[in-house]
């Protein structure tokens, strides 16, 4: 169907269109014109992704869409809703109760029936792009729209204070018990580590078991020393027992060097005196006397230098022992120290341990309690609701704009409907579309060639093939 068909269609059924037109918009005037005024009254709220003052850390995630749309639940959940209801007092109005008498006849919580009237009222949406929230609020009074609009926006400021401190005091009291309890097993601990030095006379961070050990180590080196000192002299007594007159310290003992050498002199005077003067000489016979005498001396000395090495060599045995029983007696003396000073230790690792237990809860129990006694939060109020000067709805323009679109369309399509019941011939090219043959001539319509002569005071005479139908002329 072409433009100029349907303009065809219309010119001739303009009445029908009309028809449709006007009862359309005339339904929705009457509407618009008679419906209730519904006033909205608009706030916003803002996100403030800040660093948190007690805990000193970004708050993660309060910048992404899932946390904006939890934001959003909040504000329209019945929590929000119920303290509404109970900041604004609604259970006190009589009306209200008469309301809700009359629709659920008295069951269920009336204070929770008005939340959820005040919940199908509302409307939250998050701006797209950026950190504010907007809250909407309809009703039919613009100063009740406004206060209800308000007290969303403290009601929720008041929940989410709650929700963040709420945690924080049980936490606190958590953190609180398991505090005293930790404080007292570090009591304990001190007071057994205490009780421990006492008895034992120790304290821990004194330095006696590094002494004691120094005192080990010089001990073990004594006795390194008296040892080898003992194995020489043992050596030497063993030698003197064979070999007395040839040890080196019989022969560097001066005693019997003077012998030795004494001897030697007197020797070698008899032999000349023995040869000059003969055996029997008074002379030679009291040297030979002398010389006795001296090898008497001479070999007692021998004997006392050869006793005198015994005498070391037992000395230094003796000391061999007294060194190893005094180092045996160090020796078990830094044992004992050191596993008194392990126990120490373990009791001072209980201390500590205890220590740094009550530290850590102490630290996220003070963290707790600033965090339970917090008045602020990470979400403020953008802007306050007023009350509305015009009613958001309806719209008058907007709805006879919209009544007049919907009442052309209403229009066209009744008009369609009834030229598709009744089909008539409205152009040349219906001919062809039900005849299938070429169009070969138009015969000129009554009506108007009679009004053309009329109009240039021609011949009134009507032509052939004028159609009183007011049909469009057949075609040959």
């Amino acid at each position: 169907m072409t433009f100029r068909v349907l303009l065809q269609i219309l010119r001739s059924r303009w009445l029908s269109f009309l028809i449709a037109f006007s009862l359309v918009v005339a339904g929705v005037a009457a509407y618009t014109f008679t419906a209730p005024k519904v006033y909205t009254a608009t706030a916003s709220l803002v996100i403030d992704p800040k660093v948190d003052p007690i805990a000193g850390t970004v708050l993660a995630g309060m910048a992404s869409p899932s946390y904006l749309m939890t934001q959003v639940d909040i504000i329209q959940s019945s929590r929000v809703a119920a303290r509404v209801v109970s900041s604004l007092r609604l259970t006190e109005i009589a009306e209200l109760r008469e309301q809700w008498m009359a629709r659920t006849k008295g069951t269920g919580d009336f204070a929770a029936y008005l939340a959820d009237m005040l919940r199908g009222s509302l409307e939250v949406r998050p701006s797209r792009g950026s950190n504010v929230i907007n809250l909407f609020y309809s009703g039919s009074d613009p100063r009740f729209v406004e206060t209800v609009a308000n007290a969303f926006i403290k009601a929720y400021l008041d929940t989410t204070l709650e929700l963040r401190t709420s945690p924080a005091k049980d936490y606190s009291r958590f953190f609180d018990t398991n505090a005293k309890a930790l404080r007292d097993s570090l009591e304990a601990a001190q007071a057994k580590l205490s009780a421990y030095q006492q008895k034992t006379g120790l304290v821990v961070s004194d330095e006696r078991l590094d002494v004691e050990t120094q005192r080990l180590n010089e001990l073990n080196a004594q006795l390194v020393l008296v040892q080898a000192a003992a194995a020489d002299t043992k050596s030497r007594d063993a030698q003197a027992q064979t070999q007395g007159d040839r040890m080196l310290d019989v022969m560097a003992n001066p005693m019997v060097a003077g012998l030795r050498a004494e001897l030697a002199r007197q020797e070698a005077q008899l032999e000349q005196m023995s040869s000059r003067l003969g055996e029997n000489h008074p002379a030679v016979r009291e040297l030979k006397l002398g010389i006795a005498d001296n090898r008497t001396r001479f070999e007692s000395e021998v004997r006392r230098a050869q006793s005198s090495v015994g005498i070391s060599n037992q000395v230094n045995q003796s000391r061999v022992a007294q060194a190893r029983t005094a180092l045996e007696e160090q020796r078990a003396r830094v044992l004992k120290l050191r596993a008194v000073r392990d126990e120490a230790s373990v009791l001072v690792r209980d201390v500590e341990n205890s220590q740094r237990a009550y530290d850590g809860v102490l630290a996220r129990l003070n963290m707790t309690n600033l965090e339970s006694q917090t008045n602020q939060v990470n979400v403020a109020a953008l802007e306050r609701a007023t009350a509305p000067n015009q009613p958001s709805s309806p719209r008058n323009g907007l709805n006879l704009m919209l009544g007049g679109l919907v009442g052309g369309i209403f229009g066209l399509l009744v008009v369609g409907t009834r030229e598709a019941r009744d089909r008539r011939v409205r152009g040349e090219s219906d001919f062809e579309a039900l005849l299938n043959q070429p169009l070969i001539g138009v015969v000129p319509s009554y009506k108007k060639t009679f009004s053309l002569r009329l109009g240039r005071g021609r011949s009134k005479t009507p032509l052939l093939g004028h159609n009183n139908s007011g049909r469009k002329p057949a075609t040959t």
